[in-house]
C-alpha cells in the first residue's frame, strides 16, 4: 500500500505581518458615502461589523489550529490508519475494543464572551484552505470540521450535527444512514469515527460551556468525546467561555485533555488602541470626528475591553446620531448607545471594568497655593482647559458647549 501524507497538502504556515495581513479584514470605506442620504448610510453602517483585526490572540489561536490540523492528517493515509479502520468496524460490530496509540488528543480555547474566539477560529479555518482531493485512489479530506455543543448536551444531537457538517461539504448522505432504525448508539458513534477518521482533520467544538449546565448529560457528552478522539484518532478542539472551567477542573483526566489557551478582556495596549482607532474611522454621520485620547479612554471604561461590545457602541452611537439628526460621533452620542441601547450590561461591565487610565473627571485638581500657575498639575495630552475652551469658542464664533461634550459627557436639563 502506497501511504499518503494528507499534512503536505495543507498551505503553508503564515508567521508575522504575512500571517496579520492575510487574516486582516477592512472593508471598502470612502469618506464621501457621509454625503448620501440617511436611509444609505444606515444601510452601510453595518459594515462595521466586518471589520476583523488579528491581535496576539488571533495568531495564537491559528498556529494552534494549524498544528493540531498537521498532526491529525498525518494519522491518514497509512498503514495504521487502515489497521484504525478494521479495529473500529469489528467494534461496532459488537467486538471488543482495541486502542491504538495514536498520539490524537483535545485542547480548548478559553475565553470571556464577546472578545472574538469565533472570529478568529473562522479566519484561521479561512486560511487552511478548502477540502483536500486526491484522484488515485479517490479521496476527499475536510480539514477543519466545526460545531456547536448541543443546548440539550445532547451527544446524538453532536454526532448528527457532524455528520451534517460532513454531508454538506462532501455532498454524501450519511445522515441519513445514521437515521436507520436499525443502528444502536454505539453503531452510531463508531460510524461517525469512521467518517471522521477517514475524512476529517481537526473537529472543532463551540459553546462547550453549555456541558457545565447540564451536570450528568455533560459528564455523558465529554465521555463521548473522549471515545471519539481515541476511536476516529481526529484532534479535538474544545472553544468556550470561562463557565466551563470548574467542569474541566473536576478530574485529573479532564483536566488534562483540556489545556490549552485562555483570554480575558483586552488591556489599554497597543492592540486596542489600533482596534479602536480603526473601528472609530468608519464614520457614516456627516460631520468627521477625530479621535482623542479622551475618547480612547471612554471606549475602554464603558466596554471593558470587550471587542463586540466596542463594535457595537461605535455603531449604536453613529445610528443614533443619524436617526436624531445629530450627524456627529462623539463622547455624547457615545453615552446615548451605552446609557440607552445597553442596559443589560450596565451591571456586567461594572463588575469587570478595571480603568486603566483615569477618566478626566478623576484627574487630580491641582492644591490651591498662592503659585497655582506655576505648580498646577499639567493636562494629559488631547485635553483642553475651560479658559482654552472658552478662548477658542470666541475666536471661531462657535458653541462652548460643542467644544466641551467633546472633552466629557454633558447633560442637559430643561427648566
Amino acid at each position: 500500500m502506497k501511504e499518503i501524507d494528507f499534512a503536505t497538502m495543507l498551505p503553508q504556515l503564515l508567521l508575522g505581518d504575512e500571517l496579520i495581513t492575510a487574516m486582516t479584514t477592512l472593508p471598502n470605506y470612502d469618506s464621501s458615502v457621509r454625503e448620501r442620504s440617511a436611509s444609505e448610510r444606515l444601510m452601510q453602517l453595518s459594515d462595521i461589523y466586518k471589520v476583523f483585526i488579528p491581535t496576539s490572540m488571533a495568531t495564537e489561536i491559528y498556529q494552534r489550529i494549524y498544528l493540531m490540523t498537521r498532526m491529525s492528517l498525518q494519522n491518514k493515509g497509512t498503514v495504521s490508519s487502515i489497521r484504525r479502520i478494521n479495529a473500529n468496524y469489528a467494534w461496532s460490530h459488537g467486538g471488543e475494543f482495541h486502542g491504538i496509540a495514536t498520539g490524537a488528543t483535545s485542547a480548548t480555547v478559553i475565553g470571556i464572551s464577546g472578545i472574538g474566539k469565533t472570529s478568529c477560529i473562522q479566519s484561521s479555518i479561512n486560511l487552511l484552505g478548502a477540502t483536500i482531493e486526491i484522484e488515485n485512489p479517490c479521496h476527499k479530506v475536510i480539514p477543519i470540521v466545526m460545531v456547536s455543543c448541543p443546548f440539550d448536551c445532547s451527544y446524538k444531537g453532536l454526532l448528527c450535527q457532524i455528520v451534517i457538517s460532513i454531508d454538506e461539504i462532501l455532498g454524501t448522505n450519511y445522515y441519513q444512514k445514521t437515521q436507520s432504525g436499525r443502528m444502536n448508539s454505539q453503531q452510531i458513534l463508531a460510524m461517525v469515527c469512521q467518517i471522521c477518521h477517514l475524512h476529517v482533520g481537526l473537529l472543532i467544538i463551540d459553546e462547550i460551556q453549555l456541558l457545565s449546565g447540564a451536570t450528568r448529560a455533560g459528564s455523558l457528552l465529554y465521555k463521548m468525546i473522549l471515545q471519539l478522539i481515541n476511536t476516529s484518532c481526529i484532534n479535538v478542539l474544545l472553544v468556550g467561555t470561562s463557565e466551563c472551567l470548574q467542569f474541566f477542573a473536576e478530574n485529573q483526566q479532564i483536566a488534562r485533555r483540556s489545556v490549552g489557551l485562555q483570554y480575558g478582556a483586552m488591556e489599554f495596549n497597543s492592540d486596542f488602541r489600533k482596534l479602536a482607532e480603526i473601528l472609530f474611522s468608519y464614520q457614516y454621520v456627516k460631520q468627521e470626528t477625530k479621535m482623542t485620547e479622551n475618547i480612547l479612554f471612554w471606549l475602554h471604561e464603558h466596554t471593558g475591553g470587550i471587542p463586540a461590545i466596542l463594535t457595537a457602541i461605535i455603531h449604536d452611537a453613529q445610528e443614533i446620531a443619524i436617526m436624531r439628526g445629530r450627524e456627529m460621533l462623539g463622547i455624547e452620542t457615545l453615552t446615548e448607545a451605552y446609557t440607552g441601547r445597553m442596559q443589560m450590561l450596565h451591571g456586567y461591565l461594572k463588575n469587570r471594568i478595571i480603568p486603566r487610565v483615569p477618566a478626566y473627571h478623576e484627574i487630580p485638581k491641582p492644591l490651591e497655593t498662592d503659585k497655582i500657575a506655576d505648580n498646577s498639575q499639567p493636562l494629559p495630552e488631547g485635553y483642553k482647559s475651560i479658559v482654552d475652551m472658552a478662548s477658542e469658542a470666541k475666536n471661531k464664533q462657535i458653541d462652548l458647549i460643542e467644544l466641551m461634550r467633546d472633552q466629557f459627557p454633558i447633560e442637559e436639563i430643561s427648566l
